[in-house]
């Protein structure tokens, strides 16, 4: 049967924690041609997304985006108490001013943020993969309605 090389298919996933949205879109060209935008927190598995991609799509311009939206409490960013404290502390004795003047330029400084990254649980890849399967496989259905 005759395809298009041209599709769409999009798929989200409401995971504990936070929202996936994947999106697939085609193009025509000879080969296949991969482009994929993600956080980097999944680059870790973008091997692995694109040989599921070039596994179901042969042919074609793709673009592979995967969008994530934090829905939790959870945030893995902290303030540095202690580096802040001591910002603070150097502040007052370069400075006069309020405290809350000297907190909003400690909070600006270098270390007084950081942010923890998080390893992917399996269960979690485990439903994107799937997920990302259900948006091949909508491209794949668009393709033929459109061949």
């Amino acid at each position: 049967m005759i395809q298009s090389m041209t599709g769409y298919g999009k798929s989200v996933i409401q995971l504990p924690t936070k929202k996936i949205s994947i999106e697939i879109k085609s193009l025509n060209s000879k080969n296949l041609d991969l482009n994929t935008r993600m956080p980097s927190l999944y680059r870790e598995k973008e091997l692995e997304i694109r040989k599921l991609i070039a596994s179901k799509l042969v042919r074609g311009k793709v673009d592979f985006s995967l969008y994530m939206e934090i829905t939790g409490e959870e945030t893995s960013t902290q303030i540095n108490k202690t580096v802040v404290m001591q910002y603070m502390k150097q502040l007052k004795e370069v400075a006069n001013g309020e405290d809350t003047e000297l907190l909003k330029m400690a909070i600006r400084l270098p270390d007084a943020v950081t942010t923890e990254r998080d390893d992917i649980d399996e269960d979690e890849w485990k439903a994107i993969a799937k997920t990302i399967d259900d948006s091949l496989t909508k491209i794949q259905q668009y393709r033929l309605d459109e061949g």
